[in-house]
């Protein structure tokens, strides 16, 4: 029986190799965006490969909490049950800015904004036989430390890596308190490090540095491969709220397995909401 998938920044990297490998397998997927000609490109590279793929693309903004929710509204008429929801995109940014709502643009973007939209399709989720939700994470979330001061101030950062690597660690966090609030549905919610990967995370770093980065990283289809059993596999079902590399649980900071600073970021989010 086909799915409903929804995937946040599916148009390159390893979400377009998560869009190829499940229409591949028969599922329904809208990949979502901020560049929907992108987009819309990805979609219609993987037709070009797959007749049979059922696939398109919509715009999402993530920075914009108004935006987020004409998408969901939008999405819901289109997918009124997401048998799997994935929350993939991500940014690194060179120097760190701010979102016109005044939040930090890689928290911002990376953890508030799939925060608001996983509530906002939350009851979709759950109306599936077996929901699940992956969220994309880095083992980056191993040097994050959560500072609430920094969400809208982002000076209270030295470096533009320790706020990638604090929105890396928030995404653990979501993980691990959504999935404690979901327990005994049926929803299931995991993360994974898909490892160093040669994707568009990295445009903004500087040439000859991402030049170096290039060397060392993997594939997207590598990178996409944890996902896709997560979404995919009978076996991944038995899971929840656990953080995977290589199709196996794997071992996070001490902060990334910290369940009251989970609720306490639980709490400090939905007070932006």
């Amino acid at each position: 029986m086909s799915r409903n998938v929804l995937i946040t920044g599916g148009n390159s990297g390893i979400g377009k190799e998560m869009a190829r490998a499940l229409a591949a397998n028969g599922d329904r997927i809208i990949i979502a965006s901020t560049d929907v000609s992108k987009s819309q490109a990805a979609a219609d590279e993987i037709k070009a490969e797959n007749a049979d793929a059922q696939i398109e693309a919509m715009a999402l903004n993530l920075a914009d909490f108004g935006a987020i929710d004409s998408f969901a509204s939008e999405l819901l008429q289109r997918m009124p049950v997401i048998d799997v929801l994935i929350l993939n995109a991500g940014l690194y940014t060179n120097g760190l800015r701010k979102l016109d709502n005044g939040l930090e643009a890689m928290i911002g973007i990376m953890h508030f904004g799939h925060f608001r939209l996983t509530n906002k399709l939350l009851d979709a989720v759950k109306a599936a036989d077996q929901g699940r939700i992956v969220v994309t994470g880095s083992v980056a979330h191993k040097l994050g430390k959560l500072k609430p001061e920094s969400f809208d101030n982002p000076s209270k950062h030295l470096l533009a890596f320790a706020g990638y690597a604090q929105a890396k660690l928030a995404n653990l966090l979501f993980t691990r308190e959504l999935a404690r609030r979901l327990e005994g549905s049926n929803v299931v919610v995991n993360a994974f490090h898909p490892g160093a990967v040669a994707t568009g995370i990295w445009r903004e770093l500087p040439g000859p540095l991402r030049a170096i980065i290039m060397k060392f990283l993997v594939t997207s289809e590598q990178g996409a491969d944890t996902a896709v059993w997560l979404a995919n596999a009978p076996e991944a079902a038995k899971f929840n709220g656990e953080y995977f590399t290589n199709r196996k649980i794997a071992s996070s900071s001490a902060a990334g397995r910290d369940m009251a600073l989970a609720k306490q970021l639980w709490e400090t989010t939905e007070k932006r909401m």
